[in-house]
């Protein structure tokens, strides 16, 4: 059964470079809220709620910072039961920030800096109990330093910066970042880019490269054939910023060796930098299933129109389906809605660029499955 999906507009807004999307439940009705962060002209954090009548309303979260980057995770930080946000600065800034959820979410959240990196542009962040502990911990890359960064939170977040903040690997800038037990062992790993880590003891981590020669890597994990082993979803997601004129999309599986290079199934490599990836049980059948989505080009001139695609699981393939054609979607991430599980996102275009504007450029986008067929 393949879902047949249909785009709804949510939000309208003016020409901005909007960067960074998420889903929580927020206010704690049950209903998933959508983060949208902006870096230029005006920098601002602000998010949807769904009213009664199913339309959307905007709620600011915080316009008083200088700039954003894609990635950011919606996490519980100070144990309060809310969702809490972080996030970090773009090639202008060096810093990261998390913001306190309040009481009521409708009000201006408070912004903290957890620390100043070395150097700008922190393109993804992560959190997870790596360690074991009990504990979550703040994974993050600092593209400009060419390092990738583990804190674990405090017992006080509000303090600042946070203390602890080491690296996990230097002498590497990627970006991507997810967690899986990749070796089997019962215990997750970190998936960075191209390469996975086994923490150690004493705050030493072990780096395993599974794939190589791939730019601006986004990267999902899941077992999509159910043979009980990890795969890795890994798409070139700003291929046109590396001089690439197309993105590939591929499918990654540990071999005998786990800890070597991976065995790599192409499913697409003409992609408009496909920066969106998400995992979901799309067509209700139990499975987990992959959301790809393609921005286009930043400057607008595409040379073929974006697509958003979803690849369903089927035994030991992913059959792919194109769902809609000619917007692209940054930072698409899955939603569930009225018992249906969709993608929101919001197309990605430069400010300053000489290809008309429509509105649906600086809008929001839902793409719901409407039947079967």
């Amino acid at each position: 059964m393949t879902p047949s999906f249909r785009r709804h507009c949510i939000y309208t807004g003016p020409p901005a470079e909007r960067v960074l999307c998420l889903v929580g439940d927020l206010n704690r009705d049950g209903v998933p809220e959508i983060v949208v962060g902006s870096r230029l002209p005006q920098p601002d954090l602000f998010y949807l709620a769904r009213r009664r009548d199913g339309t959307w309303q905007r709620h600011l979260i915080d316009d008083g910072f200088e700039t954003i980057e894609a990635g950011g995770v919606l996490v519980d930080l100070d144990g309060d039961g809310d969702l809490d946000l972080l996030a970090g600065q773009d090639y202008k800034g060096d810093l990261l920030f998390w913001w306190e959820c309040p009481d009521d979410p409708t009000r201006t959240w408070t912004r903290r800096v957890i620390c100043r990196m070395p150097a700008k542009k922190s393109h993804d962040q992560f959190t997870a109990d790596l360690n074991g502990d009990g504990r979550p911990e703040v994974t993050f890359w600092n593209q400009g330093s060419r390092t990738l960064f583990w804190v674990p939170v405090p017992d006080d977040p509000r303090v600042s910066p946070w203390p602890g903040v080491r690296p996990v690997w230097t002498d590497v800038a990627e970006e991507g970042l997810a967690s899986a037990d990749v070796d089997g062992d019962g215990k997750p790993e970190l998936i960075a880019g191209q390469s996975w880590y086994r923490p150690l003891s004493g705050g030493r981590w072990e780096r395993h490269v599974f794939a190589e020669g791939y730019v601006s890597p986004r990267v999902v994990a899941t077992d999509f054939d159910g043979d009980g082993r990890v795969e890795i979803i890994l798409a070139e997601g700003d291929a046109s910023l590396n001089k690439r004129p197309y993105g590939r999309l591929v499918r990654l599986r540990p071999g005998a060796n786990v800890e070597g290079l991976w065995e790599t199934e192409v499913l697409h490599e003409r992609l408009l930098d496909p920066h969106s990836v998400a995992v979901a049980d799309f067509d209700g059948d139990g499975r987990p299933d992959l959301y790809v989505g393609e921005i286009g080009m930043p400057d607008g001139v595409d040379p073929h129109p974006p697509a958003q695609r979803i690849y369903l699981s089927r035994g030991s393939r992913l059959e792919e389906h194109v769902i809609d054609r000619g917007l692209g979607s940054h930072e698409g991430r899955a939603i569930e809605i009225d018992g249906r599980t969709g993608i929101v996102g919001k197309p990605f275009r430069l400010v300053r660029d000489h290809v008309a504007r429509t509105p649906e450029i600086d809008s929001v986008h839902l793409w719901l499955p409407e039947d079967v067929k």
